[in-house]
């Protein structure tokens, strides 16, 4: 998605001058902060003081086919999100995260982010399966991926401790339709899974 792109379909309160690029190893320092602010680790299940060195080494880690994107507004990073697609026979999906950095949040900023991770599994990767983790009570997040098409497929009760206490997670997906150029027993076969 071009910066053209963001600005034809942006939500009115989406702020200024933002735009995606990669994720990059020189964003470690900004990536490092906004993965320890409290709404971050409020909604991941990321454990508190990691290094800075964990942090770049994740960073220079990312290869190809794994895709991470920065949502920047000028040199500042307000948000992330990352697409994982997976091997052999779940080749035809993958898994997905996004990040707001706790200042930035509810400005549109994660819809933008969404919408790119859609693109770019719909129409470069042909993926038809996104599966993510989210906390029960990440309400936001819910109405986020609920817009986008997800749904609960699973409820994991106590999934991840947080402060002291077990926190439940669902599981959710979406499901793309069989692309309009498959023969037709190729389509009823997708639409079996």
């Amino acid at each position: 998605m071009d910066q053209q792109e963001i600005t034809k379909s942006k939500p009115e309160s989406l702020p200024e001058g933002l735009t995606l690029r990669a994720l990059r190893v020189a964003d470690t320092e900004q990536f490092h902060a906004m993965q320890q602010l409290p709404g971050a680790m409020n909604g991941n299940p990321h454990m508190p003081y990691r290094t800075v060195a964990s942090t770049r080494e994740y960073l220079e880690k990312l290869a190809a086919p794994e895709i991470a994107i920065a949502a920047v507004i000028g040199d500042t990073l307000v948000g992330e999100a990352e697409l994982t697609p997976l091997k052999g026979r779940r080749a035809h999906a993958a898994s997905l995260g996004i990040g707001v950095h706790d200042a930035w949040q509810r400005r549109g900023i994660g819809q933008v982010l969404m919408a790119e991770l859609i693109d770019l599994a719909d129409n470069w990767l042909g993926l038809r399966r996104l599966e993510l983790h989210v906390f029960t009570d990440n309400h936001p997040a819910l109405a986020l991926y609920r817009k986008f098409g997800f749904e609960i497929e699973a409820h994991q009760r106590g999934a991840v401790l947080r402060r002291g206490a077990l926190i439940d997670c669902y599981f959710m997906a979406r499901l793309r339709e069989p692309a309009p150029w498959m023969s037709p027993a190729t389509a009823a076969h997708f639409a079996a899974e």
